[in-house]
């Protein structure tokens, strides 16, 4: 690697898919930005915090899937100021020769945290390691901000929304330092097809009848087929009003399940999709649990959100975020989910228009653009 190289190092976890998407979306914008930077993504929680405090990521999924309640009380009770530094500088100080090692290897320009738990962790480690180095946070949640996020000393705070940087602010978070811009996503989301036909056609889907697209993030969790099912029974009475194209993630058992079954009105399944960008654009209407990643992908798409659920406490707020300003619903029945969709696709099809249209207004289309171009200005000047 050249010595004109700047290296950057983007830290966050594997809890959930938002915070991987999100440093994948910022390290591929530096490229564009910034060609030949070096971009190293690093779990820190999972590789370099000590056992067995590094196997307790692995529990998120158990609990938000299996115990959302005992999730949701231990995001209210981490949610207390003193408890947090208590126990994050008790994790610092046992994982401290880890996390020197980790910089001191990858001898960043710059650090990028997209992780809330990685601030408190990793800033006071830097300060000693590299004092000059800056270290910056880009929050990839939505409504629901986890006061974590601004734990720790951050050259530059980025937040999604003004609220969410009048919280930072009341958190003792000096003004000049946050950026308020939007999520991290990557940037094709805010390439619309020339031909919405011809891309419908690319995923097997009816090109000329309205879409909606039922997601149950990477992991295909949730209600899902109760869903997909309750849909296709709606829109396939007599004449077909719409089809539904469902997103089945890693889940193998789902998808095979969908894809045996018969059904009164097209229904198209799917694996793991890497075209996400391109399939919300064919798409006319969403409905997904609130993850702050799939919401700001949508809104930037002018994509309506039918919220179908969410993690409790950690995404309640994304739900009113979108609701409140009119760019979705939250409904949760299979049952009325559907009746709601043959309705939007029917009688009250100038109300989804409304709906896309508000949703598209929340979008942030440049806030990855954005965000990178002021991370380049903390790093040295390119030779």
């Amino acid at each position: 690697m050249s010595g004109s190289q700047s290296r950057v190092l983007i830290l966050m976890s594997r809890t959930g898919g938002g915070h991987l998407a999100s440093a994948r979306a910022l390290a591929a914008e530096f490229e564009r930005q910034r060609p030949g930077t070096a971009v190293e993504i690093v779990d820190v929680l999972i590789d370099h915090l000590i056992y067995p405090i590094n196997r307790l990521p692995g529990s998120y999924d158990l609990l938000v899937n299996h115990a959302p309640w005992l999730w949701k009380l231990l995001w209210q009770r981490t949610s207390w100021p003193q408890l947090t530094r208590l126990l994050s500088r008790a994790v610092r100080v046992m994982s401290r020769p880890r996390i020197r090692r980790m910089l001191t290897a990858a001898a960043p320009d710059l650090v990028v945290s997209v992780h809330p738990l990685v601030n408190a962790l990793v800033a006071p480690v830097l300060a000693d390691v590299a004092p000059a180095t800056p270290f910056a946070t880009v929050v990839t949640d939505l409504g629901s901000i986890h006061p974590t996020w601004f734990d720790g000393a951050t050259t530059a705070l980025f937040v999604p929304t003004e609220r969410a940087a009048a919280a930072a602010v009341k958190a003792g978070r000096p003004r000049a330092t946050i950026h308020a811009c939007g999520l991290p996503v990557r940037a094709t989301f805010a390439e619309a097809p020339s031909d919405r036909a011809e891309a419908r056609a690319a995923f097997g889907m009816v090109p000329n009848l309205p879409a909606v697209l039922v997601m149950g993030g990477g992991d295909g969790i949730g209600p899902v087929g109760d869903i997909v099912r309750a849909l296709a029974g709606a829109l396939g009475q007599g004449r077909a009003l719409g089809q539904v194209v469902v997103v089945c993630g890693r889940n193998s058992k789902l998808k095979n399940e969908l894809a045996a079954d018969t059904w009164p009105a097209p229904v198209t399944v799917l694996g793991f999709v890497d075209q996400m960008a391109e399939l919300m654009h064919a798409s006319d209407l969403l409905v997904t649990k609130a993850g702050p990643g799939t919401i700001a992908e949508a809104t930037i798409c002018g994509l309506p959100i039918l919220f179908s659920g969410f993690i409790p406490g950690q995404e309640e707020g994304n739900v009113d975020y979108v609701v409140d300003h009119g760019g979705g619903l939250f409904v949760k029945d299979p049952a009325v989910i559907a009746r709601t969709v043959v309705a939007l696709f029917g009688a009250e099809r100038a109300r989804l228009a409304a709906m896309a249209a508000k949703s598209r207004a929340l979008g942030h289309p440049r806030a990855t653009e954005e965000i990178v171009g002021t991370l380049c200005g903390l790093l040295a000047p390119s030779s």
